[in-house]
C-alpha cells in the first residue's frame, strides 16, 4: 500500500489546497491578472473573511483554557473535601520514611555507602581492659553486640557481656577530681567445655579437640564453633545450649563466617565453613528446628585457613600454601582465583596466606606469613596494593646463641658466612568494618595496627597502632621502631634485642570489631542508629599460635583484651 513516505521521489508532490475549489475554473482565453493584485470590490469581502476566521480560532482557544481551569478546580475541591472528611493520615508518610531508612541500612551493609570514619577516631586514646577465663590459648573471637564469644585450645567456649563505655570527659563537679569510669571488665555470662554427658538426650554434643574457629549470627540467635575434631557445633546464643552437630567435613574446621543479616531476611542465616580438607561448605540456619547443610565448594589445593562472607551467596577464602585467594559466587557456580605470590623484588616471599577480611561489595584484604597485607579487587587479578612487613621484623639473635661451637676462632670464621635475616612477623589476625575505611591487623608484636582504606579504594594508609601515646609508633614506621633492651617475652625464649613490644602480651590469634552508635528516636517514634560514637575492638590472645605450637611466648597471657576507641576530641 503506497503512501507519501513510500512513494518515489518523483511522485512526492504536495497538492496546493484551494479554498475556492467549488468555483468553476477560469477559461484559458481569460486574461490573467498579475499575482498580488486584488480587485477593489474584492478587498472588503476578503478582509471580512479573515476577521471571522481569527475570531473563531480565538474563541476555540479560550474555551479550551476555560475547560482546563474548570477541571483543575474540581480536582482540587475533591482533594480538599477528602482531607476534611477522612483527615490527614501520616501512616503512609511513616512507611515511606522507614522504607528509606531500611534501604539506607541495606546499602550501608552491602558496602554501597562508603563512610569515612577512620580519621574521626582517636586510636591513641583507646581504653583497654584485659579479661580471661581459666583456659589455654584463645584461638578466635566473635562479637554480636553487646556480647563477645571466645574459644580456646582446651575445648572451651565462653560468652561475655561487654559493658557500655563510660564517657570520662564528663565533669565531676569537683575541681581536680577525675571522673570514676566504673567497671569496664566484661562479665562472664555462660561457659561450656568439652562434651557434657546428658542421659536424657539421644545425641551428646561437644568438642573432643581444640576449638579454632567461632562465629556469631548477626541476629544474635546462634553461635557456631569449629574444631580440629572435624566437628562444627551450632549453639543457642542465649545459654550456649547445643542444638546440632555437623560432621560433614573430613578434616579440621578452620574458619567460619555468617552472611550479613539483611541478606537472608525471612530465610534464616547463611553460614560458610572452611576446612583443612580443602573444601568450603554452606549451611542454612533458619531456626532451632531447621539447621541444614546445603552444598560443598571445591577449588583450593591446600588447607582453607580462613573465610569471610561478602554478601548472600558470596564469600572469599584463602588457601594457605597454595597462596591463592578465591571469591566464590554460589548462585553463578563460579569462582575467581587471585594468586598471592610475591614479586621477585620482594624482600620476603609469601609462603602461606593465613587471613582474609571482606570489604563488600568488590574488595577484600589478605594477610600472609611474610607479614604482607594485600588489597584486592574482584575486577583485577593482580593485587591493587601491598604493604610489606606490616608489623615489622624480629631481629636475629646473636650467633653465639645459635651454635654449638665453643671455640671463639671457629665462631668468628662462621660469622663471615652467616646469611640469617630478621624474621618477618606473620599476620595472625585480620578484620575490617564493612561499609567503612577501617582495617585492623594483629601479629605477635603486641600491637593492633590500624589501616585506612583510601577514598578511591586503591591503597592502604597506616594510621599507627591502637592504645599507644607513642607518636613514633602511632605515626607508623612500618614496624621498624628503634631497638631497645626489652624485659618482655621473646619469641622462642630468645634473649636477643628486639623492637619495642606493644601492650598486648602474646599472640593476637583473633580480632573482632563493631561500631558504637547512639540510638535516636525520630518524630514518629522510630528507633534507629545515629552517628558513630566509637569502636569496640576485642582481641583474643594466647601463648601459642592458633594452628600450631612451633612458637611460644613465655611471658604471654591466655585470654582477651577489649579496646574502646573514642572519637577525636576535635570532633566530639
Amino acid at each position: 500500500m503506497s503512501s507519501f513516505f513510500t512513494a518515489p521521489a518523483s511522485q512526492r508532490k504536495r497538492k496546493r489546497i484551494d479554498d475556492r475549489s467549488g468555483k468553476p475554473a477560469k477559461r484559458r482565453d481569460v486574461e490573467r491578472k498579475p499575482r498580488g493584485t486584488v480587485r477593489s470590490d474584492e478587498r472588503p469581502r476578503q478582509a471580512k473573511e479573515e476577521q471571522e476566521r481569527d475570531e473563531s480560532i480565538s474563541g476555540s482557544d479560550s474555551e479550551d483554557v476555560a475547560e482546563t481551569v474548570r477541571l483543575a478546580q474540581r480536582y482540587l475541591d475533591n482533594i480538599r473535601e477528602e482531607v476534611q472528611e477522612v483527615g490527614f493520615d501520616a501512616k503512609d508518610l511513616d512507611n515511606d520514611l522507614i522504607a528509606a531508612r531500611l534501604k539506607e541500612d541495606v546499602d550501608e551493609a552491602k558496602g554501597r555507602q562508603f563512610r569515612l570514619i577512620c580519621s574521626k577516631l582517636d586510636f591513641r586514646k583507646a581504653r583497654q581492659c584485659a579479661f580471661r577465663a581459666d583456659t589455654q590459648s584463645t584461638t578466635a573471637v566473635a562479637v554480636c553486640q553487646p556480647y563477645a564469644y571466645t574459644v580456646s585450645k582446651d575445648k572451651t567456649l565462653v560468652k561475655w557481656r561487654l559493658r557500655n563505655p563510660i564517657d570520662s570527659s564528663k565533669d565531676t563537679g569537683r575541681p581536680g577530681k577525675k571522673p570514676h569510669v566504673g567497671k569496664t571488665r566484661p562479665e562472664q555470662v555462660a561457659y561450656v567445655r568439652g562434651v557434657k554427658i546428658r542421659a536424657s538426650e539421644k545425641q551428646q554434643h561437644g568438642h573432643t579437640g581444640p576449638i579454632v574457629a567461632v562465629a556469631a549470627s548477626p541476629d544474635g540467635k546462634f553461635v557456631v564453633t569449629g574444631g580440629q575434631d572435624r566437628m562444627m557445633i551450632v549453639w543457642a546464643a542465649e545459654d550456649l545450649r547445643p542444638l546440632k552437630t555437623f560432621t560433614v567435613h573430613r578434616d579440621a574446621v578452620l574458619g567460619l563466617s555468617f552472611s550479613p543479616s539483611h541478606s537472608q531476611a525471612g530465610m534464616g542465616q547463611q553460614l560458610f565453613s572452611a576446612s583443612a580438607d580443602r573444601s568450603i561448605k554452606s549451611y542454612s540456619l533458619a531456626g532451632e528446628e531447621s539447621l541444614a547443610y546445603v552444598e560443598t565448594l571445591f577449588g583450593h589445593q591446600d588447607h582453607v585457613t580462613a573465610i569471610s562472607a561478602m554478601t548472600v551467596d558470596q564469600c572469599v577464602s584463602v588457601g594457605a600454601r597454595d597462596r591463592s585467594a578465591r571469591l566464590w559466587k554460589v548462585v553463578d557456580e563460579t569462582q575467581l582465583k587471585f594468586l598471592g605470590d610475591s614479586s621477585m623484588k620482594a624482600t620476603y616471599h609469601t609462603g602461606s596466606l593465613d587471613c582474609v577480611a571482606a570489604l563488600p561489595p568488590q574488595h577484600f584484604v589478605t594477610g600472609s606469613d611474610s607479614g604482607a597485607i594485600t588489597l584486592w579487587s574482584q575486577h583485577r587479578k593482580k593485587a591493587v596494593f601491598t604493604v610489606e612487613t606490616a608489623h615489622g621484623v624480629d631481629e636475629i639473635p646473636p650467633f653465639e646463641e645459635n651454635t654449638s661451637e665453643s671455640d671463639p676462632k671457629v665462631i668468628e670464621r662462621l660469622k663471615k658466612h652467616d646469611r640469617r635475616r630478621p624474621r618477618p612477623r606473620a599476620i595472625t589476625a585480620l578484620v575490617a568494618l564493612p561499609g567503612t575505611d577501617v582495617i585492623l591487623s594483629g601479629s605477635w608484636d603486641g600491637w593492633i595496627r590500624v589501616w585506612k582504606l583510601s577514598d578511591d579504594k586503591r591503597s592502604l594508609l597506616s594510621l599507627g597502632v591502637v592504645g599507644s601515646e607513642n607518636e613514633a609508633a602511632y605515626n607508623g614506621t612500618n614496624g621498624h621502631t628503634a631497638d631497645i633492651e626489652s624485659e618482655g617475652s621473646l619469641l622462642n625464649g630468645s634473649a636477643a634485642r628486639v623492637v619495642e613490644r606493644g601492650p598486648i602480651r602474646g599472640v593476637i590469634n583473633g580480632l573482632a570489631i563493631f561500631e558504637r552508635r547512639k540510638e535516636l528516636k525520630d518524630a514518629f517514634g522510630v528507633t534507629r542508629e545515629g552517628e558513630t560514637q566509637g569502636l569496640c575492638i576485642v582481641a583474643g590472645t594466647g601463648k601459642e599460635l592458633r594452628l600450631g605450637r612451633q612458637a611460644k611466648f613465655e611471658g604471654g597471657r591466655n585470654g582477651a583484651v577489649v579496646f574502646e576507641v573514642p572519637l577525636a576530641t576535635a570532633l566530639t
